[in-house]
């Protein structure tokens, strides 16, 4: 009993100094401290001039650089020629794919017309099938032209110019003898026109059978066109337009109520037509005349018949009717 078993528990120690011995060892010496403090100096003490210097070389680093590339790279243009370069890319871009568009538009009208092509034909010859006939016919006026004798005609002496022999210069009418007055125009006799059954002329447009003249006595011709229907003058003079009271010379004719030199004679007959002041036609034929192989135009067409004989009396220009030539 007075021995101490090695398996027996250690002597008890009083719970009041366990808990003050641990919180002792748990709490640094004064010593141990002020060694800490040296420590954290040494170490914390060349920190702050290591980051110095890295920040020094790297701002070095980086102006190096970036003076680098200053000096290699080009200058950049200013940023409006790039935008203006860029909407030339696309305005070229734009106008190529336009062209695109057309062509393919184009590609598409000519299959189309293409297809189309044959009835165009066929239409094409429906209508010229008229016109092919009344060419015909009118190729067929040519025994129909108005051919004048043109060496008698130019021998005209100016006495019988001025003095024709088929005119009746003392019958009272100002007028042709085919033609008649009135409302102080020249109109072809309303008893030639209608084979002498309606001999009194009323109007430009209608002509009366006898005194009093009404609607139930009269015929009426009215035309949508002038110088139409009974709204003409005499045959000699052309069955044109009426006309001032007198008439044109023999070498002469009628054109829209003036007197021109016979186109018979400037073109010795071979455009014997006149379809204007200076131009003549091969056939007595409005349409026949607005074909250019048909006509001949010449400023020398728009004469006189009195053109050189140097007397007054004989007008060598265009000119109205003479008064004279009808009645003395």
């Amino acid at each position: 009993r007075g021995s101490r078993s090695p398996y027996a528990a250690p002597p008890a120690v009083p719970r009041s100094e366990t808990r003050e011995s641990a919180m002792a060892a748990s709490v640094p010496s004064y010593a141990q401290l002020e060694a800490g403090r040296e420590l954290d100096a040494e170490e914390s003490e060349p920190r702050p001039r290591r980051s110095r210097l890295v920040l020094g070389a790297s701002a070095l680093a980086g102006f190096a650089a970036l003076a680098f590339v200053a000096l290699r790279r080009p200058a950049s243009a200013p940023q409006r020629a790039d935008v203006a370069a860029a909407e030339g890319k696309m305005g070229l871009l734009a106008m190529a794919d336009a062209m695109a568009n057309g062509l393919t538009a184009s590609a598409k009208v000519i299959e189309d017309a293409k297809q189309v092509y044959p009835d165009m034909q066929e239409a094409l010859k429906a209508v010229e099938a008229p016109s092919e006939g009344l060419k015909e016919a009118i190729g067929k006026l040519n025994g129909t032209s108005k051919l004048v004798n043109v060496s008698q005609l130019e021998s005209l002496s100016v006495h019988e110019l001025l003095h024709p022999k088929a005119e009746n210069r003392h019958d009272g009418n100002p007028c042709p003898d085919d033609e008649e007055l009135h409302m102080g125009l020249c109109y072809k006799k309303c008893a030639l026109l209608t084979e002498g059954i309606y001999t009194i002329r009323t109007t430009a447009w209608s002509c009366c059978h006898d005194e009093p003249c009404s609607f139930f006595n009269s015929k009426f011709v009215h035309s949508l066109l002038p110088c139409e229907g009974f709204d003409v003058s005499g045959s000699k003079e052309g069955e044109g337009c009426p006309h001032f009271p007198g008439s044109c010379m023999e070498n002469e004719e009628f054109s829209l109520g003036i007197c021109y030199k016979k186109c018979a004679l400037l073109t010795n007959n071979t455009f014997p037509y006149r379809s204007g002041a200076d131009t003549c036609c091969r056939y007595n034929n409005h349409f026949a005349c607005m074909d250019a192989l048909n006509v001949n135009s010449s400023m020398a067409f728009n004469v006189g018949g009195g053109l050189g004989d140097k007397t007054e009396a004989t007008p060598g220009k265009a000119h109205g009717p003479i008064p004279a030539l009808t009645e003395a």
